[in-house]
C-alpha cells in the first residue's frame, strides 16, 4: 500500500510578494529555504522514493531531504502548479498584482479557456490531478511528494470527491482552494488502499510558529 506523504513547497518569492518573472523559475526565500530543512526533518526513516515538480521552488525544497537521504531514489512527476494566467503577460510583477487577472479567471469557469501562451486550461490540470492518483497506485512504501498548494489541493479534492467530470471538478476547486489552508512546507498524508483510500489531517507543527507563511 502506498502511502504519500504530500508537502507543499517552502515560502518563494511569489509568496513573500517579490517581483517574479516566470512561474518555473520562482526561487524560495532564505526563510523558504529553512522551512524545507524543517520538512525534511520530520522524515525518521528514509523514504521508498522522493517525488517533485520540475518547478525551482519545488526542487529547492525537496533538496535537503534528498541530502539527508542521499541513497533514495528521486523522479519528477508533472506535479507542477496550476499556470492559468500567461506568464509573458505577467513576469515582472508581484502577486497582488496579478490579483484582478486571477478573479477574471475563475469568474468565468471555463475549463477550455487559455490564457494565452504558456497558460495552462483548467482541463489540462484536471487530467494531471488524474493522472497523478492513476500513477501513484503502483507506488509502494513512503513516498514524499513535494508539489504546490493549488495542485495539493485538486489531489485532496479528487479523493474526497471521487471521480467527477472537469465541469464539476472546476466548479467544486474555485471554492476549495480558498477554504483549504496549505501554509507553505504544510504537509498531509494519503493512505491509498484497494479497500479505500485515506486523507490525514494538514500537518504545520514541525515548522517554529515565527517561520509560519502562506
Amino acid at each position: 500500500m502506498p502511502i504519500l506523504r504530500c508537502i507543499r513547497h517552502g515560502q518563494s518569492a511569489s509568496n513573500a510578494g517579490l517581483v517574479t518573472e516566470y512561474p518555473d523559475t520562482i526561487p524560495l526565500t532564505e526563510l523558504g529555504h529553512r522551512q524545507a530543512e524543517c520538512a525534511a526533518a520530520v522524515f525518521a526513516t528514509p523514504p521508498a522514493l522522493v517525488l517533485f515538480s520540475a518547478f525551482d521552488r519545488a526542487a529547492q525544497t525537496a533538496a535537503p531531504l534528498c541530502h539527508r537521504f542521499a541513497a533514495v531514489p528521486v523522479a519528477v512527476w508533472p506535479i507542477q502548479e496550476f499556470t492559468y494566467l500567461a506568464p509573458f503577460r505577467y513576469a515582472g510583477t508581484r502577486r497582488e498584482e496579478r490579483v484582478p487577472a486571477v478573479v477574471d479567471y475563475w469568474r468565468r469557469l471555463d475549463p477550455d479557456f487559455r490564457d494565452g501562451e504558456g497558460a495552462e486550461t483548467f482541463r489540462e490540470f484536471w487530467d494531471r490531478v488524474e493522472e497523478f492518483w492513476a500513477r501513484s497506485r503502483a507506488l509502494r512504501g513512503l513516498v514524499a511528494v513535494v508539489s504546490h498548494g493549488q495542485f495539493l489541493r485538486g489531489v485532496m479534492l479528487r479523493l474526497l470527491g471521487g471521480p467527477m467530470d472537469v465541469d464539476e471538478a472546476m466548479v467544486r476547486f474555485k471554492s476549495f482552494r480558498l477554504a483549504i489552508m496549505l501554509q507553505n512546507v504544510a504537509m498531509f498524508t494519503l493512505h491509498l488502499s484497494a479497500r479505500g483510500d485515506r486523507l490525514g489531517p494538514v500537518e504545520i507543527g514541525h515548522v517554529p510558529p515565527d517561520w509560519r507563511t502562506t
